[in-house]
């Protein structure tokens, strides 16, 4: 589909101005793309992942502790997921349940833990990131690699705002 070919954003925008004649709908324009947009994406990416048997949010914990290095505080697993506190903590025993992370006492407190990929968790990631990897190219294979930067570029000046 081209940039010119209407799209369910544009009518959602028509038919606003039709039930309210100059209400500036301009923002819908951005927003709606950007929320359908992640909605296609993560439909996409829960069915693939399921198929490894993880959710979206197992995924994200087991591929920040594979990108760091590990091991990390739940706080920094938080911070790295963009998840919260409630949502890492039943992240980390249903994958602590399933043997893929392991918990250790933090030495430099030992009130806290520190979470760590087991083996079985570093194989389960090195299979699931790659996968994931294709199947998001698979998705924006349509965009033209020319016009990729400038809409990467857009979307970072977006994020920068909403961060």
């Amino acid at each position: 589909m081209s940039s010119s070919t209407p799209d369910a954003v544009d009518a959602i925008q028509a038919r606003w101005l039709e039930l309210r004649p100059g209400l500036d709908v301009e923002v819908i324009g951005i927003i709606g793309r950007i929320l359908r947009s992640a909605t296609v994406i993560n439909r996409h990416s829960d069915e693939l992942l399921a198929g490894l048997g993880l959710g979206r949010g197992e995924f994200d914990v087991l591929s920040a502790l594979r990108r760091t290095g590990g091991p990390l505080s739940p706080g920094a697993l938080r911070d790295a997921t963009s998840a919260s506190g409630a949502a890492v903590t039943k992240r980390l025993k249903a994958l602590a349940t399933r043997g893929l992370v392991v918990r250790h006492p933090d030495p430099a407190d030992g009130r806290a833990a520190l979470i760590d990929l087991t083996e079985a968790g570093r194989d389960v990631i090195d299979r699931a990131l790659p996968a994931q990897l294709d199947l998001e190219r698979s998705l924006i294979a349509d965009l033209p690699a020319s016009r990729r930067p400038a809409v990467e570029a857009a979307l970072r000046d977006v994020l920068a705002m909403l961060e």
